[in-house]
């Protein structure tokens, strides 16, 4: 679990998020969404790591991120899986050891024992015959199923996903939204996805919030957000005629 307190973020005297508090459960996919620029990427930074509050605070499990030195994040970097845009794989290193980077920077178990997880890992994603092959020579479907592999390494308490959708077709868009929900439950992290795919909100939307210029405008589930009275979160989910049209179809 990871719970947010009264979280703030500003940046030359602008206020970006202006005190967030939410709770993201264990064992569940959390999303956030809103649209550009309304703080939901700031927010997610904030919580990773990658940017520090300018008051609030972040605590994992109980355990205060303001309060952490040094030694504490470090421990806290080895618990967190992060998927990021563009999967960010290395184009120079095989699949296999895009997956062995964070086992060799934080694994100490033997090298052996590395490249058994790691293939434990491709296999998982449905990528047993690609161990050898380079980011290059295959599809963004099976380069985002190798960032999870990543991601998933170090069997992390924590998952985030920026965006794990991004420049997917509808049909391998579904297949990693399952894969997400998948790991997530079976490995019971506390998943957190910025996303602006309401397909994804309402496939995996377990937990849901909506940011708006910087506040936190609504939360709930992905059943309840079809029916959610909140004007400005209405415009957002709504936008896309094709997902109107999916909602109406659902109701039939």
């Amino acid at each position: 679990m990871i719970l947010l307190d009264n979280v703030h973020k500003s940046f030359d005297g602008k206020e970006v998020l202006k005190g967030i508090d939410t709770v993201f459960e264990t064992g569940k996919t959390n999303l956030i969404i809103g649209q550009s620029g309304s703080g939901k990427t700031v927010l997610l930074k904030c919580v990773v790591g990658l940017l520090e509050p300018t008051s609030g605070d972040i605590f994992y499990d109980g355990r205060s991120l303001a309060a952490m030195g040094k030694n504490e994040r470090t421990q806290l970097r080895s618990e967190l899986g992060m998927l990021f845009q563009g999967s960010a794989l290395f184009d120079s290193l095989s699949v296999q050891d895009n997956v062995l980077f964070p086992l060799r920077m934080f694994s100490e178990v033997s090298d052996k024992d590395k490249i058994k997880r790691a293939r434990y890992c491709l296999d998982r994603v449905g990528l047993t015959g690609a161990y050898t092959k380079f980011p290059s020579e295959i599809s963004g479907g099976m380069q985002k199923r190798a960032a999870i592999a990543r991601a998933i390494a170090l069997n992390p308490k924590y998952l985030f996903c920026d965006e794990p959708n991004s420049g997917l077709d509808p049909l391998t868009s579904i297949k990693i939204d399952e894969l997400i929900t998948d790991i997530t439950e079976e490995y019971q992290m506390t998943t957190i996805i910025n996303t602006h795919d309401m397909n994804s909100v309402i496939s995996m939307g377990e937990k849901v919030i909506f940011i708006y210029e910087g506040e936190k405008g609504w939360e709930g589930t992905k059943e309840e957000i079809i029916t959610a009275t909140d004007h400005h979160l209405r415009e957002f989910v709504f936008a896309s005629k094709f997902f109107q049209k999916s909602v109406e179809l659902s109701k039939k």
